[in-house]
This record gives structure tokens, sequence and C-alpha cells, in this order.
């Protein structure tokens, strides 16, 4: 035989011995120039070594790295590993359970031969030292910028996370176990310097070292997932082999589906619409340092002041990005309005700024979030639950009382700055930021605005403050009181309309002249167009196609065509203690091929819409700090009617009695009116029930008067 003949030979069996072990395919997916990719790349050669002794496997093995899961909480996940196979097994030390008369039966650790059917696992990836992470307890701590981390509750949070990501996307979800893989520590050291000041934890923890097996991975994820050992019906006896698997009966890995489901993301930033592209431009744009109150950030209160429509929610969260990104700073945005929240959490997720427990990042959250955790931290009125969970019980009903008996605890030294230094090394995540963003912060009560100060100080405190936009109180929150200007704070007066057009900037205050209200606000002079659409009687489908047309014709997408409506199109019940809500005309919408996201529903409030056909659909008091290119104001007159039906006076002992009960009810019922019409960008389009009312003669008025800049449909 000739070399040539039997080189050829061997070729042809080394091929057919790499086919064998290609049954598993293994594929990587994400962003190939990062950390975790390469992470990703490590842990296939880590499944392919084990996989080579059993070259009659087959299945299939997908790795995702820097996965965005978009609409949760936590939203950024270095790893997620989805696999199943035919027939696979290893023997492992794992306990083992089975179920015999309804019951679990547990069997103690030894070697078993372990068949792993299917898998589901979400990796945190750590590039710390080992002399930057630290144990306390079964937490594990990482250091950054001098502030530990608490990475543990990071890695639950991811798992959450991704169970609730495919319970949305797939109606249903696998067991997942998640772990910590800490990349640049040795098995060794996790042995030595972590497990030994806490042995309770050497057959519990969920820590990857440096470098481990597939045996370490999966004998990891058994102490998870504890694997089914079968009964010998015979005999009655456990058989000498468990089963791992995290699927349940009928359940099945569809890896083209996980395809889909995990592009989600990038599908959705490739549709938005071109208001969303400039809106993330604006968020992400470094122009802090051509501020004038720049130089003020970190040494005096910032407050930024203007009417609505003016740019300064967008220029919070502008500041928020730019001192996350410059500063590596960890940035906390606070409002009271869910629907905000939830608007801005989408934004900050399709530029990809970081949210995680990480130095650079920005997050937002209400206030009631924020204050409940402070309270909880400092066990004010805290009570266990009988699943051992602490909780403050009946917290939104106590929420001011509550404030103020935290607030007497300073005022009275019994809780101090060391004390506040203390609690953010335990609950860092939630309160320890560097700086804090007010959202709509005339609406504030002064016991918030007191703890704010006691917690950041005014120095590392950030104020959007609307001008007569009073909704939550009828008394302003006065954040610049009793302070110096130019030496204890810093001031700005936002006075032009960054958000609409010349047209609709015009067209709000002619009615706001009509409704004897001082408004004025400038019009950005090259911001030219607009127009406004009066519809009597319902919203019709001829006229939301066309309008749907010209707003896709912008370059926008559903998203950005929002729809608000009043109390009386949203069916409420209490059912089994629970509340339930949705738009009453939902079904009318699905028949006029109107698709919505119901905003209106409880459930949904703290999300954001993830399809990308489908219109935001909110009640008018959740519209503060929102925007679209065309905004549906439905049934105006039935709104302004509930705000006037259900107004109650607030007793103000420090106010003089200038204004009548009649009086200050007008005033608030007519600024009311005026936010939801700020919320367009190009296209408002008001539907009135009743062309009787006060609000639809005005708007008449207007529209005799501009013909040429108002639709009028009759």
């Amino acid at each position: 035989m000739s070399f040539a003949r039997a080189f050829y030979i061997i070729e042809k069996v080394i091929v057919s011995i790499k086919n064998i072990r290609m049954g598993v395919t293994i594929r990587i997916k994400g962003k190939q120039d990062s950390n975790e990719y390469k992470d990703a790349i490590v842990l296939k050669e880590i499944f392919e070594e084990e996989l080579r002794k059993s070259p009659s496997t087959n299945g299939e093995i997908l790795i995702l790295s820097n996965v965005t899961l978009f609409g949760q909480e936590t939203k950024d996940v270095d790893i997620i590993v989805i696999g199943k196979f035919d027939s696979f097994s290893m023997n492992i030390k794992t306990k083992s359970k089975t179920f015999q008369n309804g019951k679990e039966i547990f069997y103690p650790q030894e070697n078993r031969n372990l068949f792993i059917n299917d898998f589901c696992f979400v990796i945190e990836t750590k590039l710390h030292s080992a002399d930057k992470i630290k144990l306390e307890g079964t937490t594990l701590l990482v250091r950054y910028n001098d502030k530990l981390h608490d990475v543990t509750t990071q890695s639950e949070n991811q798992k959450y996370s991704l169970k609730n990501y495919f319970e949305d996307r797939l109606n249903f979800s696998p067991y997942i176990c998640n772990f910590i893989w800490l990349r640049n520590v040795s098995a060794d050291t996790i042995k030595k310097d972590f497990l030994n000041s806490n042995p309770n934890l050497y057959d519990k923890h969920n820590y990857l070292p440096n470098k481990f097996t597939l045996r370490w991975l999966f004998q990891l994820a058994c102490v998870q997932s504890i694997p089914y050992n079968p009964i010998n019906k015979d005999t009655n006896q456990p058989k000498g082999y468990c089963t791992f698997k995290s699927l349940k009966y009928n359940q099945n890995y569809d890896f083209n589906e996980m395809d889909r489901i995990f592009d989600l993301f990038s599908k959705v930033k490739e549709s938005m619409g071109d208001l969303n592209r400039r809106k993330l431009e604006q968020i992400t744009k470094k122009i802090l340092k051509e501020q004038i109150y720049a130089q003020a950030i970190g040494e005096k209160l910032v407050v930024i002041s203007g009417r609505a429509g003016t740019g300064k929610t967008i220029k919070l969260i502008n500041i928020a990005c730019d001192l996350a990104e410059n500063e590596g700073a960890r940035c906390l945005i606070l409002t009271y309005n869910h629907a905000l929240v939830s608007d801005i959490k989408r934004m900050l997720a399709l530029g990809e700024i970081p949210d995680d427990i990480d130095s650079r990042s920005v997050n937002i959250s209400t206030l009631h979030k924020f204050f409940y955790e402070i309270l909880l931290g400092f066990e004010i009125q805290t009570e266990k639950s009988n699943k051992g969970n602490v909780y403050i019980p009946n917290y939104l009903n106590r929420y001011y009382d509550l404030l103020n008996e935290f607030y007497e605890y300073v005022e009275n030294k019994v809780i101090e700055h060391s004390d506040l230094e203390k609690l953010m090394k335990t609950r860092h995540q939630q309160i320890a930021w560097d700086y804090v963003l007010i959202d709509e912060g005339q609406d504030w009560n002064e016991i918030e605005k007191k703890i704010i100060f006691f917690i950041f100080g005014r120095q590392k405190s950030i104020v959007a403050d609307g001008v007569d936009q009073l909704i939550r109180s009828q008394k302003k929150c006065n954040w610049i009181e009793g302070l110096r200007k130019d030496i204890d704070f810093r001031k700005t007066n936002e006075k032009i309309s960054l958000r609409q057009k010349v047209v609709l900037v015009n067209f709000v205050n002619d009615i706001a002249t009509k409704l004897n209200t001082n408004w004025n606000l400038k019009a950005k002079e090259d911001y030219y167009g607009g127009k406004i659409i009066v519809k009597i009687g319902d919203y019709t489908e001829e006229l939301h196609k066309r309008e749907f047309e010209a707003c896709k014709a912008n370059l926008n997408s559903a998203y950005d065509m929002m729809f608000l409506c009043p109390p009386n199109l949203v069916y409420k019940r209490n059912q089994e203690g629970k509340e339930e809500r949705y738009f009453i005309k939902t079904e009318e919408f699905f028949k006029k091929e109107i698709s919505i996201w119901d905003g209106t529903k409880q459930d949904l409030r703290t999300n954001y819409p993830v399809d990308i056909n489908q219109h935001r659909l909110l009640q008018y008091e959740s519209c503060r700090g929102l925007e679209g290119w065309t905004v549906v104001c439905l049934e105006l007159d039935e709104f302004m009617k509930y705000k006037f039906n259900t107004y109650k006076e607030e007793i103000n002992q420090e106010e003089l009695a200038l204004e009548s009960f009649d009086e200050k009810r007008e005033r608030f019922v007519n600024l009311w009116t005026l936010i939801p019409l700020t919320r367009a960008i190009d296209t408002l389009i008001i539907t009135i029930k009743d062309k009787n009312t006060q609000i639809a003669k005005i708007l008449r008025e207007i529209y005799l008067k501009n013909p040429d800049n108002i639709e009028w449909i009759e």
C-alpha cells in the first residue's frame, strides 16, 4: 500500500470519527467581540471534550451570549445554555429522589449513573480576582469601585427573568439552574477561601471555577435540580441510575423556536421607528459637558424646570447615561408613574444601557418601590409571612405614616448615616446608588424630599421640576426652599417645546387661553408642521388606517402611535381579592384591526410592549412623561368630566384663601386636560363623546379660526 493511499484511509477514518461526534451539534450566538462570547467558546469546548467519549450520542446544544431578555425586570444575561440528548450519561456523585404513594422520597448522595435528557442553564460570568470577591453567609459579593455588590441575588434574578421570558414567549418554562462562573478563580481557591469559611455551602453552592469539567457542571446542577430515580416495579427498589431533565412531560426544546424568541430583541431594535432611534440618540449623546449646569452635578442640587414637552425627562435620562458612561456611576431615576417606568426601561433596553449590579449602570423605579426597600432594610413596621418572607403589611395605605416614622428616627439620631452605609452594603442593589434623578419633582411630598436628601444629599440629587403640572398633590414641592442660588443649587428654566411641532404647540396654547389657564409654551422655530384631528363620536377603522399609514410613512412603528382613554372605558372588578382591569373596547378594536398593548391591565403596568405590531393604550392619568408621533385622546370630554367629579380639595394651612373651591377645581381640571394634549409630536387626534360639552365647543371655535391645520370630522 502506497503512503498516499494509507494517508487517504487515515484521513477518511478521522473524518468518520468527527462525523460520529457531530451527532451533537453545538451552536453559539452572540456578539463575537465580547468577553462573554469568548467564555461561550470555552464552554463549547468543555462540552465537546466530554462528548468525544460518547460518539454515538445525538443531540443539540445552543449557547447564547450577551442575551437581552427584552421586556423583563432583569434583562442582561451573560450566558444561557440549552441542550437535549437522546442518550447521554455520566457517572456523578449526587442525591436522587423518587415518588411513592404520592410522596417524595430522597436518597443520599452517592455515585450514580446519570442520564441527561435536557437542561437549561443561566450563567453569570465574573472576571474578578479572588481578592475582589467575598463570601458573607451564603451571599457572594464582588467589588466594584470599592463597593461590594451582591452577585448571588443578581444570578437568582436572572434565573427568574429567564423563567418569565419563557412563559411569556412559549407559555411554559423549563426548570432553570443558575451558576456564577468566576473566570479568574481556581477550584482550589474556591474551596480554600470561600467554602472553608462556610462548610454548609460545600454541597449547595453554584460557583464555577476558571477551569471545570462537564461532570463538575452537572454535579452542581444536580444540587439545584435533584435527579429522578425510577423504581424497579419487581423489587420496589430504586434502579441503579437516575435522570436529569429540565422539561416536563409533553414539553420540548424546539431550537428553531429558541432562535426566534431570543432574536426578539434584535428584531425589535431593527424594526423600531425613526422616533425611537432619535430618542436613543438623544439619551446616549454626550452633551453634559456643554450644559451650564454640568459643573454643579455632584457639588450642588441641580433642578431642571420647565413646562410639559420641554424635554425634562429626556434630559434626566441623558444625564444618567452620561454619568454612567463617563464616571462609571450607578444612577437611579425615580418617578411615581408606572407607565413612564416601563417606557424608560424599554428605551434603556433598546439603547443597551447596562442596568445590572455593576458600576456604569442606569436603572429606573417607582419612588414607592424604592422607599419600600429603605423601610424594609431598616425594619420599619415589618412582619414575617408564613413562608418566612419579611414584608410591610398594608404598605401603600400607610405610606406617608411609615415615611414619617422613618424620618423621626433620622431626626432623633436613631438612624444615622453610618447605619445607612451599612445597609447599602447589604442591600446595595436596591439603594446603593451614586446619583438619584427625580422626575416630576413638583409632585413629590415634603417628607419624600427630606428622605432623598438624607440618603443622597443635595449634591447627588438631580430634579426635573414641572411648572404648573401638579397631579399627585395640590401643593408644589419646593426643592430649593432655604437654599442659596448658585451656592447650594443650580436651576435651569426650559421654555421651548422640544416635543411638539409648531401647529400643535399653538393649538395647545389656544386651548389654554380658552380655559383661562397660564400656559404659553414657546414652539421650536424650525420644528414646522403638525396636524390636529377632532372626531365627534367613535374612533373609526377608516380614520385609524389612514393615520397609522401616515405614521408609518414617517418611518415610525406601531409603538409610536399611542392611545389614551378615560376611566369609563376601563372595565374594573375585584375577583378573589385581586383587581382586574382591561380596556372595554378591546374586542371592538380587534375587529377594526387595531392591535393594542393594554396598559390599563394591572399585570402589564410594570412591563412594556415587546410586540412590534402593537399600539400602546394607557389611561390618561398614566401619560405623564410619555410621547408618541401620533396620539389618540379617546373621549377627552369624559376624562374632563371624571376629573371634575372626583376632585377633592386638599387643606393647606400655609395657603392664602385666594381661590374658591370651584376655582381650584376648575384650574386642576384644566391643567390635567392640557397634559395629554402635549403628548403628540406630529399628529393629535381627539374624540369627543358629547359635542355639547364645553371642551367640544372650545375645540370647534379653534377649528373655525384654523381650518387649515385642524380637521373636523362629525
